[in-house]
């Protein structure tokens, strides 16, 4: 039998909480813990054999490719949002029109670990049309549809997934799920992935139990990575900084010197500056959410948090003139620059940061900090030192 599989993301006008400044994506884009929801349910399809997969994914131009990447080995399809439920119902036809005998639908959404070959034999058994799952008696916009009743088909997807047009047998789930609203979900999932209560791993090479490392990613000399955590492909941990707790720096981002991160996560392409303490938050377009405290603020100043958004090409370019122009301003600086007095940071750089406390402990929620208690509308940037 030929089943075929289609993924829709997008943000939705109802889920106010995945519309922030901090993500210009559907959450379903966003990398957690080295690979994307839209990512990992791809491959969940294939591992129930349902090896040709179309994505459909709300993407507007102003976005950018910031922060996500299509994943490999699926047809993707990106459209605007006043043209996702057409492209998406175009998708499901030409699926169709191609050979397909059964659908599997899916919107993220929820991310849910749904056992597929249960699904279609529960289809199956009840010749049903429409076939949807449910968990705690809550409907998931999850189907299996049949090919010969494209009309329920049309009538779901122009409903936006919220009304079949016929009776719709119901199978329950009883696995994992993350409903994936808000960022205080993203960061939870994180903490799922790192903590084995998932099926899907995180998306690198385990260095060492509990310890995760993507193609790439750079661990310099005197940093110290606490498990359970993930350090992303070409992500950086400078010296002396601390990743702790459950935290997810994702690829391309940056952990300054002296930084301590705790039970956080860095969106790609993120960068956090020299000596700062970072807990409870999830960090993106130069923007800090901080989920003990249920808000969201911009970080004007460059050297708290910053982005990097060169190219590999240009960073190259870069490295290679500083490096070619050192020795010269080096010699200049020597016969005719005076030498300024330098503090010295490196010993303040290298001292264990009050924050840290017993950051070996991983058994946390999403957000846990006393401090929140005393100051309820403040977001700390820094809580220590003359900064």
């Amino acid at each position: 039998m030929d089943i075929r599989g289609l993924v829709l993301v997008n943000s939705g006008s109802e889920s106010e909480g995945a519309q922030t400044p901090l993500a210009q994506l559907p959450l379903g884009l966003l990398e957690v813990a080295g690979s994307s929801p839209l990512q990992r349910m791809a491959e969940r399809l294939q591992k129930y054999g349902i090896s040709s997969v179309t994505a459909v994914a709300e993407v507007e131009q102003s976005t950018g490719g910031y922060g996500f990447a299509l994943p490999s080995g699926v047809n993707c399809i990106t459209a605007s949002t006043d043209r996702f439920w057409r492209t998406a119902e175009s998708a499901f036809n030409e699926l169709i029109q191609n050979g397909a005998e059964l659908v599997v639908l899916v919107r993220l959404g929820a991310y849910a670990e749904i056992d597929f070959e249960q699904l279609v034999q529960f289809h199956l058994d009840r010749q049903s049309r429409v076939s949807q799952m449910t968990h705690d008696n809550q409907a998931l916009q999850i189907f299996c549809i049949s090919a010969s009743r494209r009309n329920d088909a049309a009538s779901l997807l122009r409903s936006k997934l919220t009304r079949c047009r016929s009776e719709c047998p119901q199978l329950p789930h009883h696995g994992y799920i993350n409903p994936l609203a808000d960022m205080r979900d993203l960061r939870q999932f994180a903490i799922d992935i790192l903590t084995r209560q998932t099926d899907t791993c995180p998306a690198g090479k385990q260095i060492k139990p509990g310890v995760w490392v993507a193609s790439g990613g750079k661990i310099e000399k005197g940093a110290r990575i606490v498990a359970p955590a993930f350090i992303g492909a070409f992500a950086r941990i400078r010296a002396g900084a601390v990743v702790t707790r459950c935290s997810s720096i994702e690829h391309h981002a940056q952990v300054d010197c002296g930084s301590v991160v705790e039970n956080s996560t860095l969106l790609p392409y993120s960068c956090v500056g020299a000596g700062l303490d970072l807990a409870h938050s999830v960090v993106g377009m130069n923007h800090i959410a901080n989920l003990h405290r249920d808000v969201t603020v911009e970080i004007m100043d460059p050297k708290l948090i910053a982005m990097t958004s060169e190219t590999a090409g240009r960073r190259f370019i870069s490295s290679a003139a500083e490096f070619f122009t050192y020795v010269p301003r080096m010699a200049w600086q020597g016969m005719f620059a005076a030498k300024p007095q330098q503090p010295d940071l490196n010993a303040a750089l290298r001292q264990t940061s009050p924050a840290l406390g017993n950051a070996a402990g991983y058994e946390t929620p999403a957000c846990d900090t006393e401090a929140a208690h005393k100051f309820p509308n403040m977001v700390v940037a820094r809580r220590y030192g003359h900064q």
